[in-house]
């Protein structure tokens, strides 16, 4: 042993076993398939169905900043092993397909390839079990089962040619002949049975799905410090389709008024009442003069947790900017069933009224506002709370034509529960928890954590920095106000709550202490 008959001499008695050869290709090429096909089957199931299926259902359970990106970069790792394993299998079947074409227009030079790698590996070792191929003595390299070996012939000076199966990896397997000129003998040393699987293919199985895995989550990682920290100015587009371009604007399903409108005045020009025997809402934007219905019931305003970070808020109050009352524009943002978010609006004080549907998944709602600008743009936000965790998912919406239609802007958690959302301009925003303050210049595609410095004497534990009806407002290029409620720890106001003016000339990147106002109560 140690020395390979010749190559030519041996395709030439192969010739006459060609029938058995073909045979035996054929099913291992078949088996391979039905595995291959199995597979894709499987991996479907698992990354792309189970996958997208944990994902939905954890989505909604997760609230921290870091947890929702590690979700995200693993369900982005799932389906990407996916369309790997499904571009694989399908360059699978069509490499077979085009073997098995090369195969019957060529079987002679099939067999001289088949041969050639039969000739690297002339040294046979056996055990009970199976033939050992080794190219080196005393190194066995291949592991053939000695049931899956098929005797092909026996050439003119006696030696057996065989052909077996070689494993590769799960499952897949392909032919490998060798010839036999004597007996091999036993096995030297002790071949585990993985040992003899292809080391290159899972070498490069192991390299893809790292390299696959290190692409996903570093991109994830990127985005994610572009959620946290912010990256180009450049704002990004959303990509997500108008949430009311499939519903349009409708009057249809409104309430009709049933009771009498008021008859008293007001000392507020622009007013909302609500009838306290009726239900029904009613509105005027001229003292009293005259009242119009608002087709509303007073709890679909409510809908969700109707509560602020400083409690909830009782029955005939209504939080800040989640309606408006005024002659040429008067909206509602509200939800019927604590679903669907609907966006209520009138342009003629109130004697005709449209919605528009702004989300068909407000579940969970909190806090809740809008706010326009003169160019008909404006901005809704609305937090998703939950009774496990303090932090809060926040959803984006935007519009160009007054509350007509809506788009999803984007989503993200506030590691706190929401607080107040201001918006200079449908780009520049804040979000603020009870001590701390984000800021996105993008429209809400990204956010950062301001920097507000405090004074010495000031803290902010247990308050709430930026409270509602507190805006930002812009007073000149770049340079922002607005008031902070800080606590007094020295002097003679010590334990007192004070609004303090803070200024920022970097459009709310950083903020200054400017002066102290006005002393203010907890409730305020």
């Amino acid at each position: 042993m140690g020395e390979f008959m010749d190559q030519e001499l041996l395709i030439i008695d192969l010739l006459s076993a060609g029938e058995a050869i073909y045979k035996r290709v054929r099913k291992n090429r078949q088996r391979n398939l039905r595995t291959a096909f199995l597979f894709l089957i499987a991996a479907s199931v698992v990354f792309f169905g189970i996958g997208t299926f944990v994902y939905q259902r954890l989505e909604m359970r997760v609230y921290s900043i870091d947890s929702g990106y590690w979700l995200r970069g693993f369900y982005h790792f799932s389906l990407v092993l996916g369309i790997l394993s499904v571009i694989a299998v399908v360059t699978f079947f069509i490499l077979n397909g085009i073997q098995e074409v090369r195969q019957r227009q060529s079987f002679q030079r099939f067999l001289a390839h088949h041969v050639k790698r039969a000739a690297k590996y002339p040294i046979v070792y056996q055990d009970r079990e199976a033939y050992y191929l080794a190219e080196e003595a005393g190194k066995p390299t291949l592991r053939l089962e000695k049931p899956e070996c098929l005797e092909l012939t026996t050439t003119f000076d006696g030696a057996k040619v065989f052909l077996g199966e070689r494993q590769e990896f799960w499952g897949f397997s392909v032919i490998q002949l060798f010839v036999l000129n004597e007996e091999p003998p036993r096995l030297p040393v002790h071949f585990p049975k993985t040992q003899g699987m292809n080391r290159k293919g899972s070498f490069l199985l192991i390299s893809v799905l790292f390299f696959a895995g290190a692409g996903v989550f570093a991109y994830d990682g990127m985005t994610r410090h572009q959620m946290l920290y912010g990256g180009t100015d450049e704002p990004r587009h959303s990509t997500v389709t108008n949430s009311s371009e499939a519903a349009p604007l409708t009057s249809e399903d409104l309430l009709t008024q049933q009771g009498a409108a008021p008859t008293k005045k007001t000392s507020q020009t622009n007013q909302l009442d609500l009838n306290e025997q009726t239900q029904e809402l009613y509105l005027t934007t001229d003292g009293g003069s005259a009242w119009s219905f608002v087709p509303l019931k007073p709890e679909w305003l409510r809908s969700g947790s109707y509560l602020l970070t400083s409690g909830e808020i009782p029955m005939g109050y209504w939080m800040d900017k989640t309606y408006n009352v005024s002659s040429d524009f008067s909206w509602f943002i509200y939800s019927e069933n604590e679903k669907e978010l609907y966006f209520l609006f009138s342009k003629d004080n109130g004697k005709t009224w449209q919605k528009s549907l702004v989300s068909e998944n407000a579940q969970r709602m909190r806090y809740r506002k809008a706010q326009f600008f003169a160019d008909g743009s404006g901005v809704l936000v609305y937090s998703n709370a939950s009774p496990e965790v303090s932090s809060e998912g926040l959803e984006i919406y935007q519009t160009n034509d007054f509350g007509k239609t809506w788009s999803r802007s984007n989503g993200t958690t506030i590691s706190q529960p929401v607080q107040n959302v201001s918006f200079v301009n449908p780009a520049l925003g804040f979000v603020s928890t009870r001590e701390k303050l984000y800021y996105t210049n993008n429209s809400g595609s990204s956010f950062k954590e301001a920097i507000v410095t405090i004074p010495a004497e000031y803290q902010t534990g247990g308050l709430d920095l930026f409270q509602s009806p507190n805006e930002v407002t812009q007073v000149g290029t770049n340079q922002l106000e607005t008031k902070f409620y800080l606590l007094k720890m020295k002097g003679i106001d010590q334990g007192k709550i004070f609004a303090c003016l803070y200024r920022s000339s970097d459009n709310g990147e950083t903020w200054q202490f400017a002066e102290q106002l006005s002393q203010v109560q907890p409730t305020e």
